[in-house]
Order: C-alpha cells, then sequence, then structure tokens
C-alpha cells in the first residue's frame, strides 16, 4: 500500500494489512502501543538519535535565547521609569526634562546603582528624584497639584540638563551590576 501526493510524489509505503487473531481487551492494555501495531516511528529531526552531548548544547542554547528574553523585557523596563526616561533624555541632547510623580500611590521602581553596586526597586520619591539627578539633571522646580485625573496629589519636577551632575551608572538589566 503507498500513498501518494497530489503532485505524484510517493508519501510513504506501507506494509500490506495482515489480519491478526482477535485478542481480548485485557491483553491490548496490557501492551504498549508500539508492539501492538509493529511499526516504529521516524524521527522527525535526521536519521540518527541525538547524541547526549548534541541534548545538553540544545537545553543551554534554550536557556541562553530564554535569558536574553529576560534581559531585554528588563532593559525595556528600566527605560520606561524616570531614570531610564532621563538617560534617554540626556543622551539625545535635551535641555529639559520634565517627570510627573503621583503621590498617593508609587509603584515599585527601579533605581539604578553607581557603577560597580547593584540597582535596586523602590518606593521612595526622594530616591526616584535621586536616580534622575544622578542621570545629569538638576532639579529647578518642584510644584504639587490636585488632580482628579491621577487620582490625588502629583508632584511636577522640572530638571535641566547638568553635565558636573552626571555619575556613572549601571545597567540595571545586566545581573551582574
Amino acid at each position: 500500500m503507498s500513498a501518494v501526493s497530489q503532485q505524484g510524489q510517493l508519501l510513504a509505503r506501507l506494509p500490506h494489512a495482515r489480519t491478526e487473531p482477535a485478542r481480548s481487551a485485557e491483553a491490548e492494555e496490557s501492551s504498549p502501543p508500539a508492539s501492538r501495531r509493529g511499526l516504529r516511528l521516524p524521527l522527525l529531526r535526521g536519521g540518527a538519535a541525538l547524541s547526549r552531548a548534541a541534548r545538553q548544547d540544545r537545553a543551554q542554547a534554550r536557556e541562553r535565547r530564554k535569558e536574553q528574553g529576560s534581559v531585554e523585557a528588563a532593559r525595556e523596563a528600566f527605560f520606561k521609569t524616570p531614570a531610564g526616561r532621563a538617560r534617554t533624555a540626556y543622551k539625545r541632547g535635551h535641555q529639559l526634562f520634565q517627570y510627573e510623580l503621583a503621590a498617593g500611590e508609587i509603584e515599585p521602581t527601579v533605581v539604578p546603582g553607581r557603577v560597580g553596586s547593584p540597582a535596586h526597586e523602590t518606593t521612595d520619591p526622594v530616591d526616584i528624584l535621586n536616580s534622575v539627578t544622578a542621570e545629569g539633571w538638576k532639579l529647578v522646580t518642584g510644584k504639587f497639584f490636585s488632580s482628579e485625573m491621577h487620582g490625588g496629589v502629583v508632584g511636577c519636577y522640572l530638571f535641566k540638563r547638568s553635565q558636573k551632575r552626571r555619575q556613572p551608572m549601571n545597567n540595571p538589566w545586566h545581573a551582574g551590576s
């Protein structure tokens, strides 16, 4: 028996069906599926089974891809924080940077450490503002106003570019930083 595609190519050649004597249901349940049919499935990848070293290499490659994905996600998350936005504005050459901080509920924010010290998460508004100044910004003014849209009091801070305040900071998305 053969299977042929619409284009006329041979897809598979199967042995002719054999008639087997009837077996009881108990015998069928106890025997493994492969021995019941007498078929062996072909390997999908290559002709030979993967060696132990090849499996380990593939597992390590999967781990590296997973790690790179988490590093990229942490990097993107950092550039959404005030310090990350300040770093981006400084690199683009902006002269002013404005940041608004809702005083009611402050979500944990990643604050980079100086080179050689680790980054940490904080909900302290002073740490968040200091992380902006460490990226090369001087606080010019800060005002508070009530906002129904933001659900409470909001602090609006205006910074100007300051080369002398810029400190070498780590990249918090690197684990060893």
